[in-house]
């Protein structure tokens, strides 16, 4: 990365993280601008990783989704490939209408079968 500017790789990461958030909660790109004071137009130019977003901004989205900031802002190494759109699709898909504690087990079991792909 030179000077101050955002890597578009981390833009995309940033965008596609705020995206599958939002549409785990059902809402649109207007709902999400609304209860986090910025515009919908706004929040579809950081999905798509067209737009950078300052942390003031970034705070408001996350307090709006109500995670912490670090799930938006964690970002992947180099190493991480940026996943498709087809892929965030599938698990938004999967997860929209699952219970809080299947989630942390699926969580879990992907978490220790990623760590062990790591490590070969």
């Amino acid at each position: 990365m030179s000077g101050n500017r955002v890597s578009p790789r981390l833009r995309k990461f940033l965008g596609q993280r705020l995206r599958t958030l939002r549409k785990q909660r059902g809402w649109s790109q207007r709902a999400l601008g609304r209860h986090s004071g910025l515009s919908g137009k706004f929040i579809g130019e950081v999905e798509r990783g067209e737009k950078s977003i300052s942390v003031d901004s970034l705070y408001g989205v996350s307090r709006a989704l109500k995670v912490p900031l670090r799930t938006l802002t964690d970002a992947p190494s180099d190493r991480t490939p940026v996943p498709s759109e087809d892929a965030e699709k599938l698990l938004a898909f999967l997860v929209q209408h699952r219970a809080p504690g299947d989630l942390r087990k699926v969580y879990g079991v992907l978490r220790t079968l990623f760590r062990r792909n790591q490590t070969r």
